[in-house]
């Protein structure tokens, strides 16, 4: 069964928003947290705000990941970056979220460098995931 152009569209343009953002806290917002002079009133304000980004995107790309592979019969092509999803959120929530959760209350400089080295790897998925569709499209679409 083909993808139509609606979910292609959906799935580019999701992979590369995660892309973007993960990269932008990667880069940008984990490290900070060794600077923030408040950081016990910054923290909760950044974790509120970019929950209400980045959870609508994870949410619509686990939704479309599992339906997309399930519509194509778990096709590799499909299948590959549903499980890059489902390894995203493992870590996310096995790891990321009690992470923040210490920092909740707190400036920690060893939990914030264990954030950063933890993240990598959903930097990688991700950076890889938007790839994988983006070749996916260009060599399904030439």
């Amino acid at each position: 069964m083909s993808i139509s152009a609606l979910e292609w569209l959906l799935s580019l343009a999701s992979s590369w928003a995660l892309f973007g953002l993960i990269w932008t806290i990667q880069l940008v917002h984990y490290p900070a947290f060794r600077y923030v002079p408040d950081f016990s009133e910054f923290h909760p304000h950044h974790t509120s705000s970019i929950t209400m980004i980045v959870m609508p995107l994870m949410l619509l790309e686990i939704g479309l990941s599992a339906y997309l592979a399930y519509k194509t019969g778990f096709d590799w092509q499909w299948a590959v970056p549903l499980f890059m999803v489902l390894l995203i959120w493992g870590i996310t929530f096995l790891k990321a979220i009690p992470l923040h959760d210490s920092l909740s209350t707190h400036r920690e400089p060893a939990v914030i460098e264990a954030l950063i080295r933890i993240n990598w790897p959903r930097t990688i998925l991700w950076t890889a995931k938007a790839l994988w569709i983006s070749y996916s499209f260009w060599y399904t679409r030439t």
